[in-house]
């Protein structure tokens, strides 16, 4: 269903679920943690349901507007898996997936502390695969490039632990 809107979330929500698991393993979380973290990545952007085809696959950037919109299919997502009772520990992870450590994500602004390490797996993750994914509007960055941002995103928006086990994973 979260693909029929957006081919490219697809394959997405694939890639993150398969990535939150290896950062996870990598950090040498326990099973449990992995598989709800697994489940928190194939539900991460089922609120993009919600924002029309044409913004999603937009070839060009997205006017303030538009973005203002994408950014809702956070609070959407959560709505929907409340409304589908489930569980209160994957919204949890989900609500956090563009939450950065020093308060500038969306939505509610957390900061440090306040977010998950689910939250903070499933976040560089979402941010690895959206980085690495070719798009219209540009190319797909290598691994050197991928490293390098996440590099420059700690400690600021990520825990260097947190990197350190992404790029381990690349």
């Amino acid at each position: 269903m979260i693909g029929l809107n957006d081919p490219y979330t697809a394959s997405h929500i694939e890639e993150v679920a398969e990535l939150v698991q290896s950062i996870a393993a990598a950090m040498g979380l326990p099973d449990e943690d992995i598989e709800r973290l697994a489940l928190a990545g194939f539900l991460h952007d089922i609120g993009k349901q919600a924002i029309p085809s044409s913004i999603l696959s937009k070839p060009s950037a997205l006017t303030d507007e538009e973005f203002a919109l994408v950014k809702t299919h956070v609070a959407i997502g959560v709505q929907l898996l409340e409304y589908a009772n489930v569980s209160p520990e994957i919204i949890r992870i989900v609500s956090e997936h563009h939450e950065r450590l020093d308060g500038s994500g969306y939505p509610l602004g957390l900061k440090g502390e306040q977010i998950s390490l689910s939250g903070q797996i499933l976040g560089i993750a979402d941010v690895i695969s959206a980085i690495t994914s070719k798009r219209t509007y540009r190319l797909a960055a290598n691994r050197k490039e991928t490293i390098a941002l996440l590099n420059d995103s700690c400690p600021d928006q990520f825990s260097p632990a947190v990197v350190e086990a992404a790029i381990k994973c690349l």
